[in-house]
């Protein structure tokens, strides 16, 4: 199957997405250069085509999320390069809402291997459909804002979490109440 792709601009840089009928591949986070992001994009799908009717939904959900319009999305994905493990990382981080965030240690033990935490990392390294499998909502056990490969780094994340509404000051997310799960925005994820 021949997947296709689409490059386009955001106010945070030029974005892409790669996918075929099965579903989005890859999410390519902001970058400042168009150029330099189709090249990425061609040298990882060699066999992709730009072109933008397949991809056309999940590009104007993105760009609805970006403009602070969209807060869940409902973008089919294809995740089969995933290892089982790591689909079992992304499925979970799938039901952290908007405006939540939630720790390593919780999502290690949330899939039933409490003592993964690295192994968790390394699956959040690895996620190619960021944004949608909502890596950036993941945080160290004391709110510090750790681990975010993309271009853009912890300020990206820093953005995107502020996005949603969680307030993040010197690197950290400023918990609720006492657990970890209380981290995030009172007024998208109202605590019961």
């Amino acid at each position: 199957m021949e997947s296709s792709f689409v490059v386009f601009q955001t106010k945070l840089g030029w974005m892409g997405l790669v996918g075929d009928e099965k579903g989005v591949q890859r999410i390519y986070l902001p970058e400042p250069s168009r150029e330099d992001l189709v090249e990425r994009i061609t040298r990882e799908f060699p066999n992709g085509r730009e072109g933008d009717q397949a991809l056309a939904e999940a590009k104007k959900e993105i760009l609805e999320y970006l403009d602070g319009c969209r807060k869940k999305f409902e973008i089919p994905l294809d995740l089969s390069w995933a290892t089982p493990f790591q689909q079992k990382v992304y499925q979970t981080m799938l039901a952290i809402p908007f405006g939540r965030v939630q720790t390593y240690r919780w999502l290690a033990e949330k899939i039933g291997n409490p003592k993964g935490l690295r192994a968790v990392g390394s699956a959040n390294g690895k996620n190619r459909c960021p944004l949608v499998v909502p890596c950036h909502r993941i945080v160290g056990s004391d709110g510090r804002l750790t681990g975010f490969s993309a271009p853009g780094g912890l300020e990206l994340k820093a953005q995107l979490l502020r996005l949603e509404g969680v307030p993040v000051e010197k690197g950290r997310v400023k918990p609720l109440g006492n657990s970890v799960g209380e981290m995030g925005n009172k007024k998208n994820g109202k605590k019961k």
